[in-house]
């Protein structure tokens, strides 16, 4: 008897012990709403080809030291026919701008020139722009993967090639997603490598990149209660990594 009651009392004051790992979450029902209104303005334009002189793409200012790609956030034209839209990268982009200041470049209308296959097109000369003027320790270019593949989140570092050397960066980002409960992870399923990519071309500037791709069941948070929850447990993980790298 005496040694039941030793037991429950140890386990009486383990529950009341704080875990040293756990941290308080932060992410709010208002930030995930900031992500599904952008998107919504987003949808309209998806498939629409820009005006002569109207721009396709808009950049987002910010201070922070980790600039943030959504290039695939509306349609895009590759080999003459149009691919359709990462949605939700628009919306994710424009949330992580507003809750780190870190500066973003996102697509508004369907691209006349896929940005994530070639170079030559305005997109990619607004992205080297920002790499050159504001020298981010990193950029992140988000993708949306069909829901069908195994993995939350893929990194494609070019077979750790585009990270120059900080690969601690990956490491850093998967225990923060696995933190947040995202647990099937993946890296070079899509390596970034093969065709003119951002990944490939910030990289070759001399600034790490990675490629985040993200499965399509992340980034649907006006979907339902549960696509919303993940959602948010995906924007807090990001929101982490770009406040512990810009430091």
């Amino acid at each position: 008897v005496r040694r039941l009651v030793l037991l429950l009392a140890l386990a009486l004051v383990s529950c009341r012990t704080a875990d040293p790992a756990l941290r308080k979450a932060f992410i709010t029902p208002a930030d995930v709403e900031v992500a599904i209104a952008a998107e919504k303005s987003l949808a309209p334009n998806y498939e629409v080809l820009p005006g002569e002189g109207e721009a396709w793409f808009e950049t987002l200012p910010g201070s922070g030291r980790v600039l943030i790609v959504a290039g695939h956030a509306t349609a895009q034209t590759r080999e003459g026919a149009m691919k359709v839209p990462d949605r939700g990268t628009g919306g994710l982009a424009v949330a992580l701008n507003k809750l780190t200041g870190s500066p973003a470049i996102v697509t508004t209308r369907r691209s006349p020139s896929d940005p994530n296959y070639y170079d030559d097109n305005a997109f990619k000369e607004a992205v080297a722009r920002l790499v050159d003027e504001r020298r981010p320790v990193l950029v992140l270019d988000l993708h949306a993967s069909h829901s069908l593949r195994p993995y939350d989140v893929d990194f494609g570092v070019m077979d750790g090639r585009s990270l120059l050397g900080r690969e601690e960066w990956v490491t850093l980002l998967a225990r923060l997603l696995r933190e947040e409960g995202l647990m099937n992870l993946s890296r070079d399923y899509f390596p970034a490598a093969k065709n003119q990519t951002v990944t490939k071309f910030v990289s070759a500037r001399g600034t790490p990149s990675i490629q985040v791709e993200i499965s399509a069941t992340l980034l649907d948070p006006g979907r339902d209660p549960l696509y919303g929850h993940r959602f948010a447990q995906l924007l807090q993980a990001l929101t982490r990594f770009i406040q512990t790298i810009g430091k």
